[in-house]
């Protein structure tokens, strides 16, 4: 783990009261796609952030922060770059990160939770992974999903890409998915097992555990998500 001094490039609004946050540094930082940084602002007191970019850009890291000022825990954060123009970060933070696979890889993110999602996702486009990436991204408003472009044009450039934005309650004229994004999820999972089963005949009692181990991982992301503030470093 390295404690680093930070120099803030820029701070820029993705949406209302979302801030993306570039940090570089003269020496490379080393981290892993999907772990999490912690912010030092006073002895004893360091607070946590997904690292959005990937490692492969090894000299910056971005953070997705949303911050208002009645929440003092992010926004004295970001009241502290602004003022100064440099932070210390503790890198990197967390054991749930990207690892070599040959398996589909499904990210679930809800708000400023896409931030590791991102960095994964970019990580595996650096590394040409060839496996299918399914990103569900979930939010009350598709203003919140707010790097929609970026993403449909990844996926459209990548064809193992799979970019799935949830929105809560829907839009006018929206044709996409509805609904809690760990929903959606489990309906297509269910409905790829359900073909899968058509095709190589899976047994009954296989196709039951599948479906439980899916559905147990998904509560998980969900209590994550609702019950821990959005704060998910994974």
């Amino acid at each position: 783990m390295q404690t680093q001094q930070l120099h803030v490039e820029s701070i820029s609004t993705v949406a209302n009261d979302v801030y993306k946050i570039i940090l570089t540094c003269s020496e490379p930082l080393q981290y892993q796609a999907g772990q999490y940084c912690m912010i030092v602002m006073g002895e004893g007191d360091c607070r946590p952030f997904s690292i959005a970019s990937s490692p492969s850009e090894s000299n910056k890291i971005e953070l997705h922060i949303g911050a208002v000022p009645a929440n003092a825990y992010a926004w004295d954060v970001l009241s502290v770059m602004r003022e100064t123009g440099l932070i210390t970060a503790q890198i990197a933070h967390g054991d749930a990160f990207l690892q070599p696979t040959s398996q589909p890889i499904v990210l679930i993110a809800g708000g400023t939770g896409y931030s590791y999602a991102k960095s994964i996702i970019h990580e595996c486009v650096a590394q040409q992974l060839t496996q299918d990436i399914h990103l569900y991204w979930g939010a009350k408003s598709l203003e919140q999903i707010y790097e929609a472009d970026e993403l449909s044009a990844l996926a459209s450039q990548h064809a193992n890409i799979h970019f799935h934005p949830v929105l809560e309650h829907g839009a006018k004229d929206w044709q996409g998915k509805t609904g809690l994004v760990h929903q959606a999820v489990l309906t297509d999972i269910a409905d790829e097992i359900a073909r899968r089963q058509r095709q190589m005949c899976i047994r009954d009692s296989h196709l039951q555990w599948l479906k439980w181990h899916v559905m147990i991982l998904l509560l998980r992301a969900y209590l994550v998500m609702h019950c821990l503030g959005m704060r998910t470093h994974f």
